[in-house]
Formats: C-alpha cells, structure tokens, sequence
C-alpha cells in the first residue's frame, strides 16, 4: 500500500483534455469567397452599328475616331515596327489594351461600316496601320478581313483615284514624235540579223547526221 501511495498516478500525469468540437471550415470558406460575378454581355453584340450612334458613344468618344489620343506602351524611345500580338490572353487583359479591345461595345462586323471607315484613309482608301491606330494585331487582321468583306457586299466604296487623260499626251502630231523610217533590211526585203536567214549546213554535217540515224531514217521518193 505504501508504494502505491509513494508514485504518482499515470491519471494525474495526464495533460487536462479540452471538450471535443466539431470545426469545419466549409461554412467559412462559403461565406468569404464568394463565386465572382460573370461580365455581362454587351447589349449591342447582335448589332453593333447601333453603339456607335448611342449617347453614351457620343459622350466618350465625341466625333473623334475611336483611336483619336491613343497612345502605346513600349520600352524606350523609339517604337516598335508592330503592335503586341492580342491584347487579351483567356482572362487575364493587358494593361493598357487597343482602342477595340478596351471597349467591351465595340465589335468588328463587316456590317458596323461607321467603325471600319474610321480605320480607313479617306483620301488613299488604303488601311491605317496599326502603328497609326495603335490597335494589336489580331484586331488588325480581323478589321482587314471585315473591311473585304464589306466590300464584297458593297457596303463599302473601293477608292479608285481618278486620273484626266489629255489628247496631246498620246498625239504623234508632237514636234517630238515622227514617224519612224524603215530599217534598210526590211526594205530589201533581207532577214534582219544574218542568222534568222536560212544558212546550209555542211555536207560533213549531213553526212554525220545520216550515218548516226540511218534506221530511222527513210528515203524519199519524188512524185509519181
């Protein structure tokens, strides 16, 4: 019993257990993170000539073209030959997108005519490039490709410079322009140059010829 008495229990020895709880972190999770709201549509993707003659495009953009006051990010001084590649890669966007790519309302459609003339010069009928515009590449391609197919359509014009053809331009009766005299050759009714006339060959020629292809070759008769 003394012994007993002497060592101490393994129950005192224990450390205090705290009560049992049940955590789970779904709830949490649930309530901070919550699900991100998905961009809404544009209104105008189904017809999008309709934002251009909107107040809100009017507001932003006035009667300036959509690339009016852009200007490009690129390291050091002078730019560079050609604009980034696209602007927008999955979901992560640039930060300082095109001037189509940062308006979620503007679409290129062969049919939005007033957005693809402001890309167009008015006195060349040539595209701007897109050094000018500032827009990347994949919207460049897709602005030549709509602006084809406009045309092919006929919604838009093809730009032909207009050129007057003067008379005396094309006139012989010119102090400068007379007649020009035939070549002597062709008045003696002779060949031009020596060897456009028929020139016999030699007969040691003739006879090399006839001997290398002699069964194949056939004598012909004269006239009945």
């Amino acid at each position: 019993m003394s012994s007993c008495q002497n060592t101490p229990s393994t129950f005192l020895l224990r450390p205090k257990q705290l009560p049992f709880r049940i955590c789970s972190t779904e709830a949490g999770q649930a309530g901070s993170a919550e699900p991100a709201a998905p961009e809404a549509e544009s209104r105008f993707k189904e017809k999008p000539w309709e934002y251009l003659e909107s107040e809100e495009y009017i507001e932003r953009y006035g009667d300036n073209p959509v690339w009016f006051g852009y200007r490009r990010n690129h390291k050091g001084q002078v730019p560079p030959q050609k604009t980034r590649k696209t602007c927008i890669r999955g979901t992560h966007v640039c930060g300082n997108p095109c001037p189509i790519c940062r308006d979620q309302n503007l679409f290129v459609d062969y049919r939005n005519v007033k957005l693809l003339e402001q890309f167009i010069c008015p006195h060349s009928g040539i595209t701007y490039h897109p050094t000018q515009t500032g827009i990347c590449m994949k919207k460049y391609k897709q602005l030549t490709n709509a602006i084809q197919q406009a045309q092919d359509h006929g919604l838009l014009f093809f730009h032909i410079p207009f050129i007057s053809f003067h008379g005396q331009d094309y006139s012989n009766q010119h102090p400068a322009v007379t007649t020009t005299s035939p070549s002597p050759a062709l008045l003696n009714k002779a060949a031009w140059y020596d060897w456009y006339d028929w020139q016999q060959p030699p007969e040691k020629k003739i006879a090399l010829i006839r001997r290398i292809y002699k069964n194949y070759l056939r004598e012909e008769s004269g006239p009945p």
